[in-house]
């Protein structure tokens, strides 16, 4: 029973540091070829997180009435 309930939360933190991994990765690629390529990237990723961040929050169930 308790590996139903630790698997799930062990996942999501394994999803986020292989995210922030990937992340990491690509905008120091990005970087060693030139800085403004570098640059974008670090936009680009700046705003799919942003929007996963958000879609995130709108899914999550409210409290209240």
């Amino acid at each position: 029973m308790i590996f139903k309930q630790l698997l799930p939360i062990i996942w999501r933190i394994f999803d986020l540091i292989c995210y922030l991994a990937a992340l990491i990765t690509i905008n120091w690629a990005m970087f060693s070829l030139n800085q403004t390529a570098g640059a974008v990237t670090l936009a680009i990723s700046f705003a799919i997180t942003g929007l996963v961040s958000e879609l995130i929050a709108n899914n999550t169930p409210k409290g209240g009435d």
